[in-house]
């Protein structure tokens, strides 16, 4: 781990920006007619949808009503066809034919989203090693280290989630919060921080408060639908490439970090010297720190950046639809209590579970009294813990959690860019630069796929149905799809349960403060926020020694 503890950041000076940015600035007309010279046209077969009279896009036709123009254009031009949208000639792919978008390496989501907001330079210029630009490094980080080891993590999770929800929450009638959104991205934070970089990191503010920002400056970069264009990715990769507000959020994690590093070394070093197992501290940066030999980093910077892409997106991702989960339980309350009853029932039953358990063993001689279970895994204090599995066997949550991915996405969402000519299976040609996006109301709000009332919210449609909110695929498509689906999405998904356990526990209702607002906050995009707030109000009151 040669160079781990090494700082230096290699700041570009001011000077250069002197001359950087005029130089940019002059280059961008020049950058915008390359574009439109390099943009293919479209396969002569590809039907163009009219622009309706008197607008300039399809954007007004889609804000009326995406499914109602959707279904039109399907029924008037087939599977696919080409729409001008979001400052973009889009080629729609519908149905069937979107499996081959995902399982084809031709087609590129990340090469789609460079091209729109050059969120490369963004990302990539905190990291000094494994810049692949389709971010396999970062699946095999997720895949080898996060997912495998999700049932050890779980408590701590739980432990963070709940605490901020007792402390910011807590007990309360009818209590008005205008920005639940505050609330959760500090639950999140922290919970994502404690499971990153372990829990003497996370205990300073800074890093907490640098996660949440650094969402806020993700999504500046990302931005909202209407300005993504060539000038909007022009303009952030000039940019970004010498004043990355990333760079002042690594400080922020080398000056945490560092520190408690050197302390783990000591600690490591002093065992071995004793002859004795150190306990290795149960986090993602230990694991790092542990395999840098096979993952390479450079340095404490370097390994830094990593983990700040990971959080990142598990904080702006989780914290989005954390909000939104709140949002559908305050329009839907007729659900709020089966869903409590089912997380009781749940644990009542492992509850039962581990108490036969006991019983076994004692009269199998193994222990010889109830005393001896504390401290084990069959300890009775722990009977009740939201553990991974007690999480995993709540199937009306996780059908609820899938449900509000399945109906609230857009529409029209999932860009890929074409690498090179593609012909797909109905004889469609898609040429090189030619960028595809995905009618997901084909899929998420169709009978075939989804079952009855395709265009309603059923939060327990999939019940019964072995389609988790983890699985990928043509049916459920937020998390992509094949080799390139999204490995932190097991993560995702048991975070947003258990947000979603902690709410229907401590609170029986919540309510919106306006619900004039309920289609924006159910229907309310990524980043967007519910210009309605909610009010909650707790199951039980506290007893005497929680107040």
């Amino acid at each position: 781990m040669i160079g781990l503890l090494s700082a230096n950041t290699g700041s570009v000076p001011i000077d250069a920006l002197k001359v950087a940015l005029p130089l940019g600035i002059g280059l961008a007309t020049a950058a915008l007619l390359t574009f439109k010279m390099t943009s293919n046209p479209y396969d002569k077969s590809i039907p163009n949808v009219p622009i309706r009279k008197g607008d300039s896009n399809h954007d007004k036709e889609l804000e009326e009503d995406q499914d109602e123009f959707l279904i039109r254009c399907e029924e008037d031009y087939g599977p696919i066809f080409n729409v001008r949208a979001f400052n973009q000639d889009l080629t729609v792919i519908s149905g069937p034919m979107v499996r081959e978008v995902f399982m084809n390496e031709s087609f590129s989501f990340g090469d789609a989203m460079d091209t729109l907001t050059g969120v490369r330079a963004f990302m990539m210029s905190v990291l000094k090693s494994h810049k692949d630009i389709d971010s396999r490094f970062t699946h095999e980080l997720v895949r080898d280290n996060i997912s495998p080891n999700l049932p050890l993590f779980t408590p701590r999770i739980v432990e963070q989630l709940e605490r901020v929800v007792d402390e910011q929450l807590g007990y309360c009638e009818g209590k008005v919060v205008e920005k639940p959104i505050k609330i959760v991205q500090d639950m999140i934070a922290y919970a994502m921080t404690n499971v990153f970089m372990g829990p003497e990191v996370a205990k300073h503010r800074t890093v907490i408060d640098t996660f949440i920002q650094v969402t806020y400056d993700f999504g500046k970069v990302v931005g909202r639908e209407n300005r993504k264009n060539a000038w909007h990715a022009w303009s952030n990769k000039t940019k970004y490439r010498v004043l990355n507000p990333l760079h002042k959020h690594i400080e922020v994690l080398t000056d945490a970090a560092g520190p408690v590093i050197e302390e783990r070394r000591r600690q490591e070093a002093e065992a071995n010297e004793n002859g004795v197992e150190w306990d290795r501290p149960l986090d993602i940066m230990q694991r790092l720190l542990d395999n840098n030999e096979k993952y390479g980093f450079v340095d404490l910077e370097d390994l830094c950046g990593h983990l700040l892409i990971l959080i990142l997106v598990s904080v702006h991702t989780t914290t989005d639809t954390s909000t939104n989960l709140m949002y559908y339980l305050a329009c839907f309350p007729e659900y709020h209590e089966p869903l409590f009853q089912e997380q009781e029932e749940v644990l009542g039953q492992i509850e039962a579970e581990q108490e036969e358990l006991r019983q076994s063993k004692l009269q199998s001689g193994e222990f010889a009294s109830v005393e001896e279970f504390v401290g084990t895994e069959l300890d009775p204090a722990h009977d009740r813990d939201l553990s991974a599995a007690a999480i995993k066997r709540m199937v009306k949550m996780d059908s609820f959690v899938r449900e509000i991915f399945r109906y609230r996405m857009t529409r029209l969402e999932l860009q890929h860019l074409a690498r090179e000519p593609v012909t797909l299976s109905n004889g469609t040609r898609i040429a090189k630069g030619q960028m595809v996006v995905i009618n997901l109301r084909s899929l998420h709000q169709s009978y075939e796929y989804q079952g009855e009332d395709p265009a309603e919210f059923r939060p327990f449609r999939f019940l019964g149905k072995a389609k988790a909110a983890t699985k990928a695929a043509t049916d459920f498509l937020p998390f992509g799809m094949g080799r390139h689906a999204c490995p932190g999405r097991f993560l995702a998904i048991q975070e947003l349960k258990t947000v979603g356990v902690l709410m229907v526990s401590r609170y029986s209702k919540i309510e919106m403060i306006d619900p004039s607002h309920k289609k924006r906050a159910l229907l309310s995009r990524i980043g967007e926020p519910c210009p309605s707030g909610l009010i909650f109000t707790s199951r039980t009151a506290p007893t005497k020694t929680e107040a």
